[in-house]
């Protein structure tokens, strides 16, 4: 073998400093990692801390909406005296749970809320409304124009005694 077929390797040093640079930059390679891993691990904390507070306000909005449709005076209040807790969102974002509780609500706590009262026309869809008033009915009463005997006929119908004894 001659020495012009043999390759020229490198010296010591110069493997020495190559092999100190690699170190280096997988040094900064694993803290780079390190720091990707860390900044993951916090942005998936807090999008689970959002979706929770999200699910609650959702749950919140719903007990209120229910506790409303159920008659509640003040529907706030009856949502802020309920424990929520077991409450959980399906797949669809229906609460699951929440009108057993409700109900409870409503059989432990009945002064907050009240019978509720017929529904309008304009939510039930019809427009009837109470009789018309019919073309034969008497004007109103005048006590200025009116003798003792309209006064007396217009206080029994009225449900009162005339004349008051004193």
């Amino acid at each position: 073998m001659t020495r012009s077929s043999v390759p020229e390797t490198p010296d010591m040093d110069t493997m020495r400093r190559e092999l100190a640079a690699l170190r280096a930059e997988r040094d900064d390679a694993v803290q780079a990692r390190a720091t990707l891993e860390a900044d993951l691990a916090r942005a998936t904390e807090q999008a689970t801390t959002a979706r929770t507070r999200a699910n609650r306000a959702v749950i919140r909005a719903e007990a209120r909406a229910m506790a409303a449709r159920m008659g509640a005076v003040e529907p706030a209040d009856v949502v802020r005296l309920v424990d929520l807790s077991a409450v959980t969102l399906s797949e669809d974002g229906a609460p699951q749970g929440l009108d057993t509780i409700m109900e409870a609500a409503r059989e432990s706590r009945a002064y907050l809320f009240t019978t509720p009262g017929p529904a309008s026309g304009a939510a039930t869809g019809t427009t009837a409304s109470g009789p018309a008033p019919r073309a034969g009915d008497p004007a109103p009463f005048d006590a200025r124009t009116a003798g003792a005997r309209d006064v007396r006929a217009a206080a029994s119908a009225a449900g009162l005694r005339w004349p008051v004894a004193t």
